[in-house]
């Protein structure tokens, strides 16, 4: 029986209401005790703020299907365009090679597949953790590549199953702005290093993993009585930028480029050498 069918049954003399709801929703067994920050992955799920991986794979899944769909229609539209330039043939063409009967049943078995793959990675999630903090799933993705593979059902899944499970197993849901989540320096809060891939590389020459770092950001912004959910991408680089002039002051660097834009950032600390080297 489909999800969300309702069936009345007689039996014995009473009327039974059966009632069918997706098994990713069933599990009522406890949430976890702590704490914890999680980034939207793409090889993955989700990446928590201690490191963990949650529903290995997704990228692989996405990839796999977005890459065949697109060489698919592009040889859909070679035969649409044989059809219209042969009118003669069309209606063969049509009947043989452009119907979308096993299109549909793909698409529904891919979508199951993403699906299950998600929710379980939220379960995952939720069977550590009592708090999940997490970014607004509103926001856009920056990656060409990955905003075309990880596209707008996948991210309503992702907010779905995050609502849903972590209602229904007790823990709670918390959503911060992500502006700058990515780029930023978990050990410091401030603007400074650069995200290349899976690393972030640190102005001091720390390489962190890239989704544990902004998994982190994400934790600390729940805290951050300046930036919230709604505050402005400007507002919030203005208040990151000031913390990061703020913190080369009291540590005493001199920058090389501040630039902020994605390049390395390369400090060093003042001394009567370095003055020398830079005046």
């Amino acid at each position: 029986m489909p999800s969300g069918t309702l069936r009345l049954i007689l039996r014995q003399g009473r009327v039974e209401v059966h009632y069918a709801v997706d098994a990713d929703n069933c599990s009522t067994s406890p949430c976890g005790e702590v704490e914890i920050g999680i980034d939207k992955g793409y090889s993955e799920v989700f990446i928590d703020s201690e490191g963990d991986g949650h529903g290995d794979g997704l990228g692989d899944l996405l990839s796999s299907e977005s890459d065949s769909l697109k060489i698919k229609y592009q040889r859909r539209n070679k035969l649409k365009a044989i059809a219209e330039a042969k009118p003669n043939k069309a209606e063969t063409k049509v009947s043989n090679n452009l119907r979308r009967k096993k299109l549909d049943r793909r698409q529904q078995l891919h979508t199951k597949r993403v699906r299950d793959r998600v929710f379980k990675a939220v379960h995952s999630v939720v069977d550590k953790a009592k708090t999940i903090v997490c970014e607004d799933l509103s926001s856009p993705i920056t990656s060409k590549n990955q905003k075309r593979r990880l596209s707008g059902w996948v991210k309503g899944l992702i907010q779905e199953a995050l609502e849903s499970v972590s209602q229904r197993r007790g823990s709670s849901l918390v959503l911060v702005n992500c502006a700058y989540t990515s780029q930023m320096d978990s050990r410091h809060d401030v603007l400074l290093g650069h995200r290349d891939g899976e690393k972030f590389y640190c102005f001091d020459g720390v390489v962190l993993h890239a989704d544990q770092n902004a998994a982190r950001n994400i934790l600390a912004r729940k805290d951050d009585s300046e930036i919230q959910l709604w505050t402005s991408f400007e507002k919030v680089r203005s208040i990151l930028l000031e913390r990061t002039e703020s913190f080369k002051k009291r540590m005493g660097l001199l920058i090389q480029d501040s630039s902020c834009s994605g390049q390395q950032l390369l400090l060093f600390p003042l001394s009567t050498e370095s003055e020398l080297l830079f005046n």
